[in-house]
């Protein structure tokens, strides 16, 4: 588990790596806080196998594992989509940076990216509408209490000058926080 863990985390250093190289030094603010999807209340990046709100759901051993696995599942099975997605955001970086933006094309490429998160966000509700299902009545209505898990937290968008600042940030794209 640790080292799947491990993985994932050398996985996203290094995207996260190649897209500050594509990006090039010197445009705009830095990454900062923004007011984008966080980790919401009792969270934070850190949190440990029970999830965000297990510790406040007591949730069972036998939970645990099925609420783990359904995470693992979910994350492989939108892995392309968010690749594709990242792809598409870089293509649309490329096409305002031309000294002549086509308008068609940014267009075009601005509603291919919307449906992504569109199938994103479609998944991930269906995700969490089944996650729900692992839990008691009364987990659930502890729930409810939480809040649907998107809270303000630190984002990364884009910045005043084109690069990434202050501004509306990704999240987790659609995972669940409880």
């Amino acid at each position: 588990m640790k080292k799947m863990i491990v993985g994932l985390m050398v996985v996203a250093l290094l995207a996260t790596a190649g897209l500050a190289m594509a990006q090039g030094w010197g445009r705009g603010m830095g990454y900062g806080p923004g007011p984008g999807a966080g980790y919401g209340p009792g969270a934070g990046p850190g949190y440990g196998p029970q999830g965000s709100w297990g510790p406040a759901l007591n949730l069972t051993a036998e939970q645990n594992q099925k609420i783990q696995a359904m995470r693992e599942s979910f994350f492989k099975e939108t892995l392309s989509l968010r690749n594709e997605m990242q792809i598409k955001k870089l293509e649309l970086r490329t096409l305002w940076a031309q000294t002549n933006p086509d308008q068609d094309k940014i267009l075009a490429k601005q509603k291919e990216i919307n449906a992504l998160r569109a199938q994103l966000q479609e998944k991930g509700t269906r995700h969490r509408l089944e996650m729900r299902k692992v839990l008691t009545p009364e987990q659930q209505a502890q729930i409810g209490a939480f809040g649907p898990g998107f809270g303000p937290g630190s984002g990364s968008g884009m910045g005043m000058r084109g690069g990434f600042g202050p501004g509306r940030g990704m999240g987790n794209a659609g995972c669940p926080r409880w």
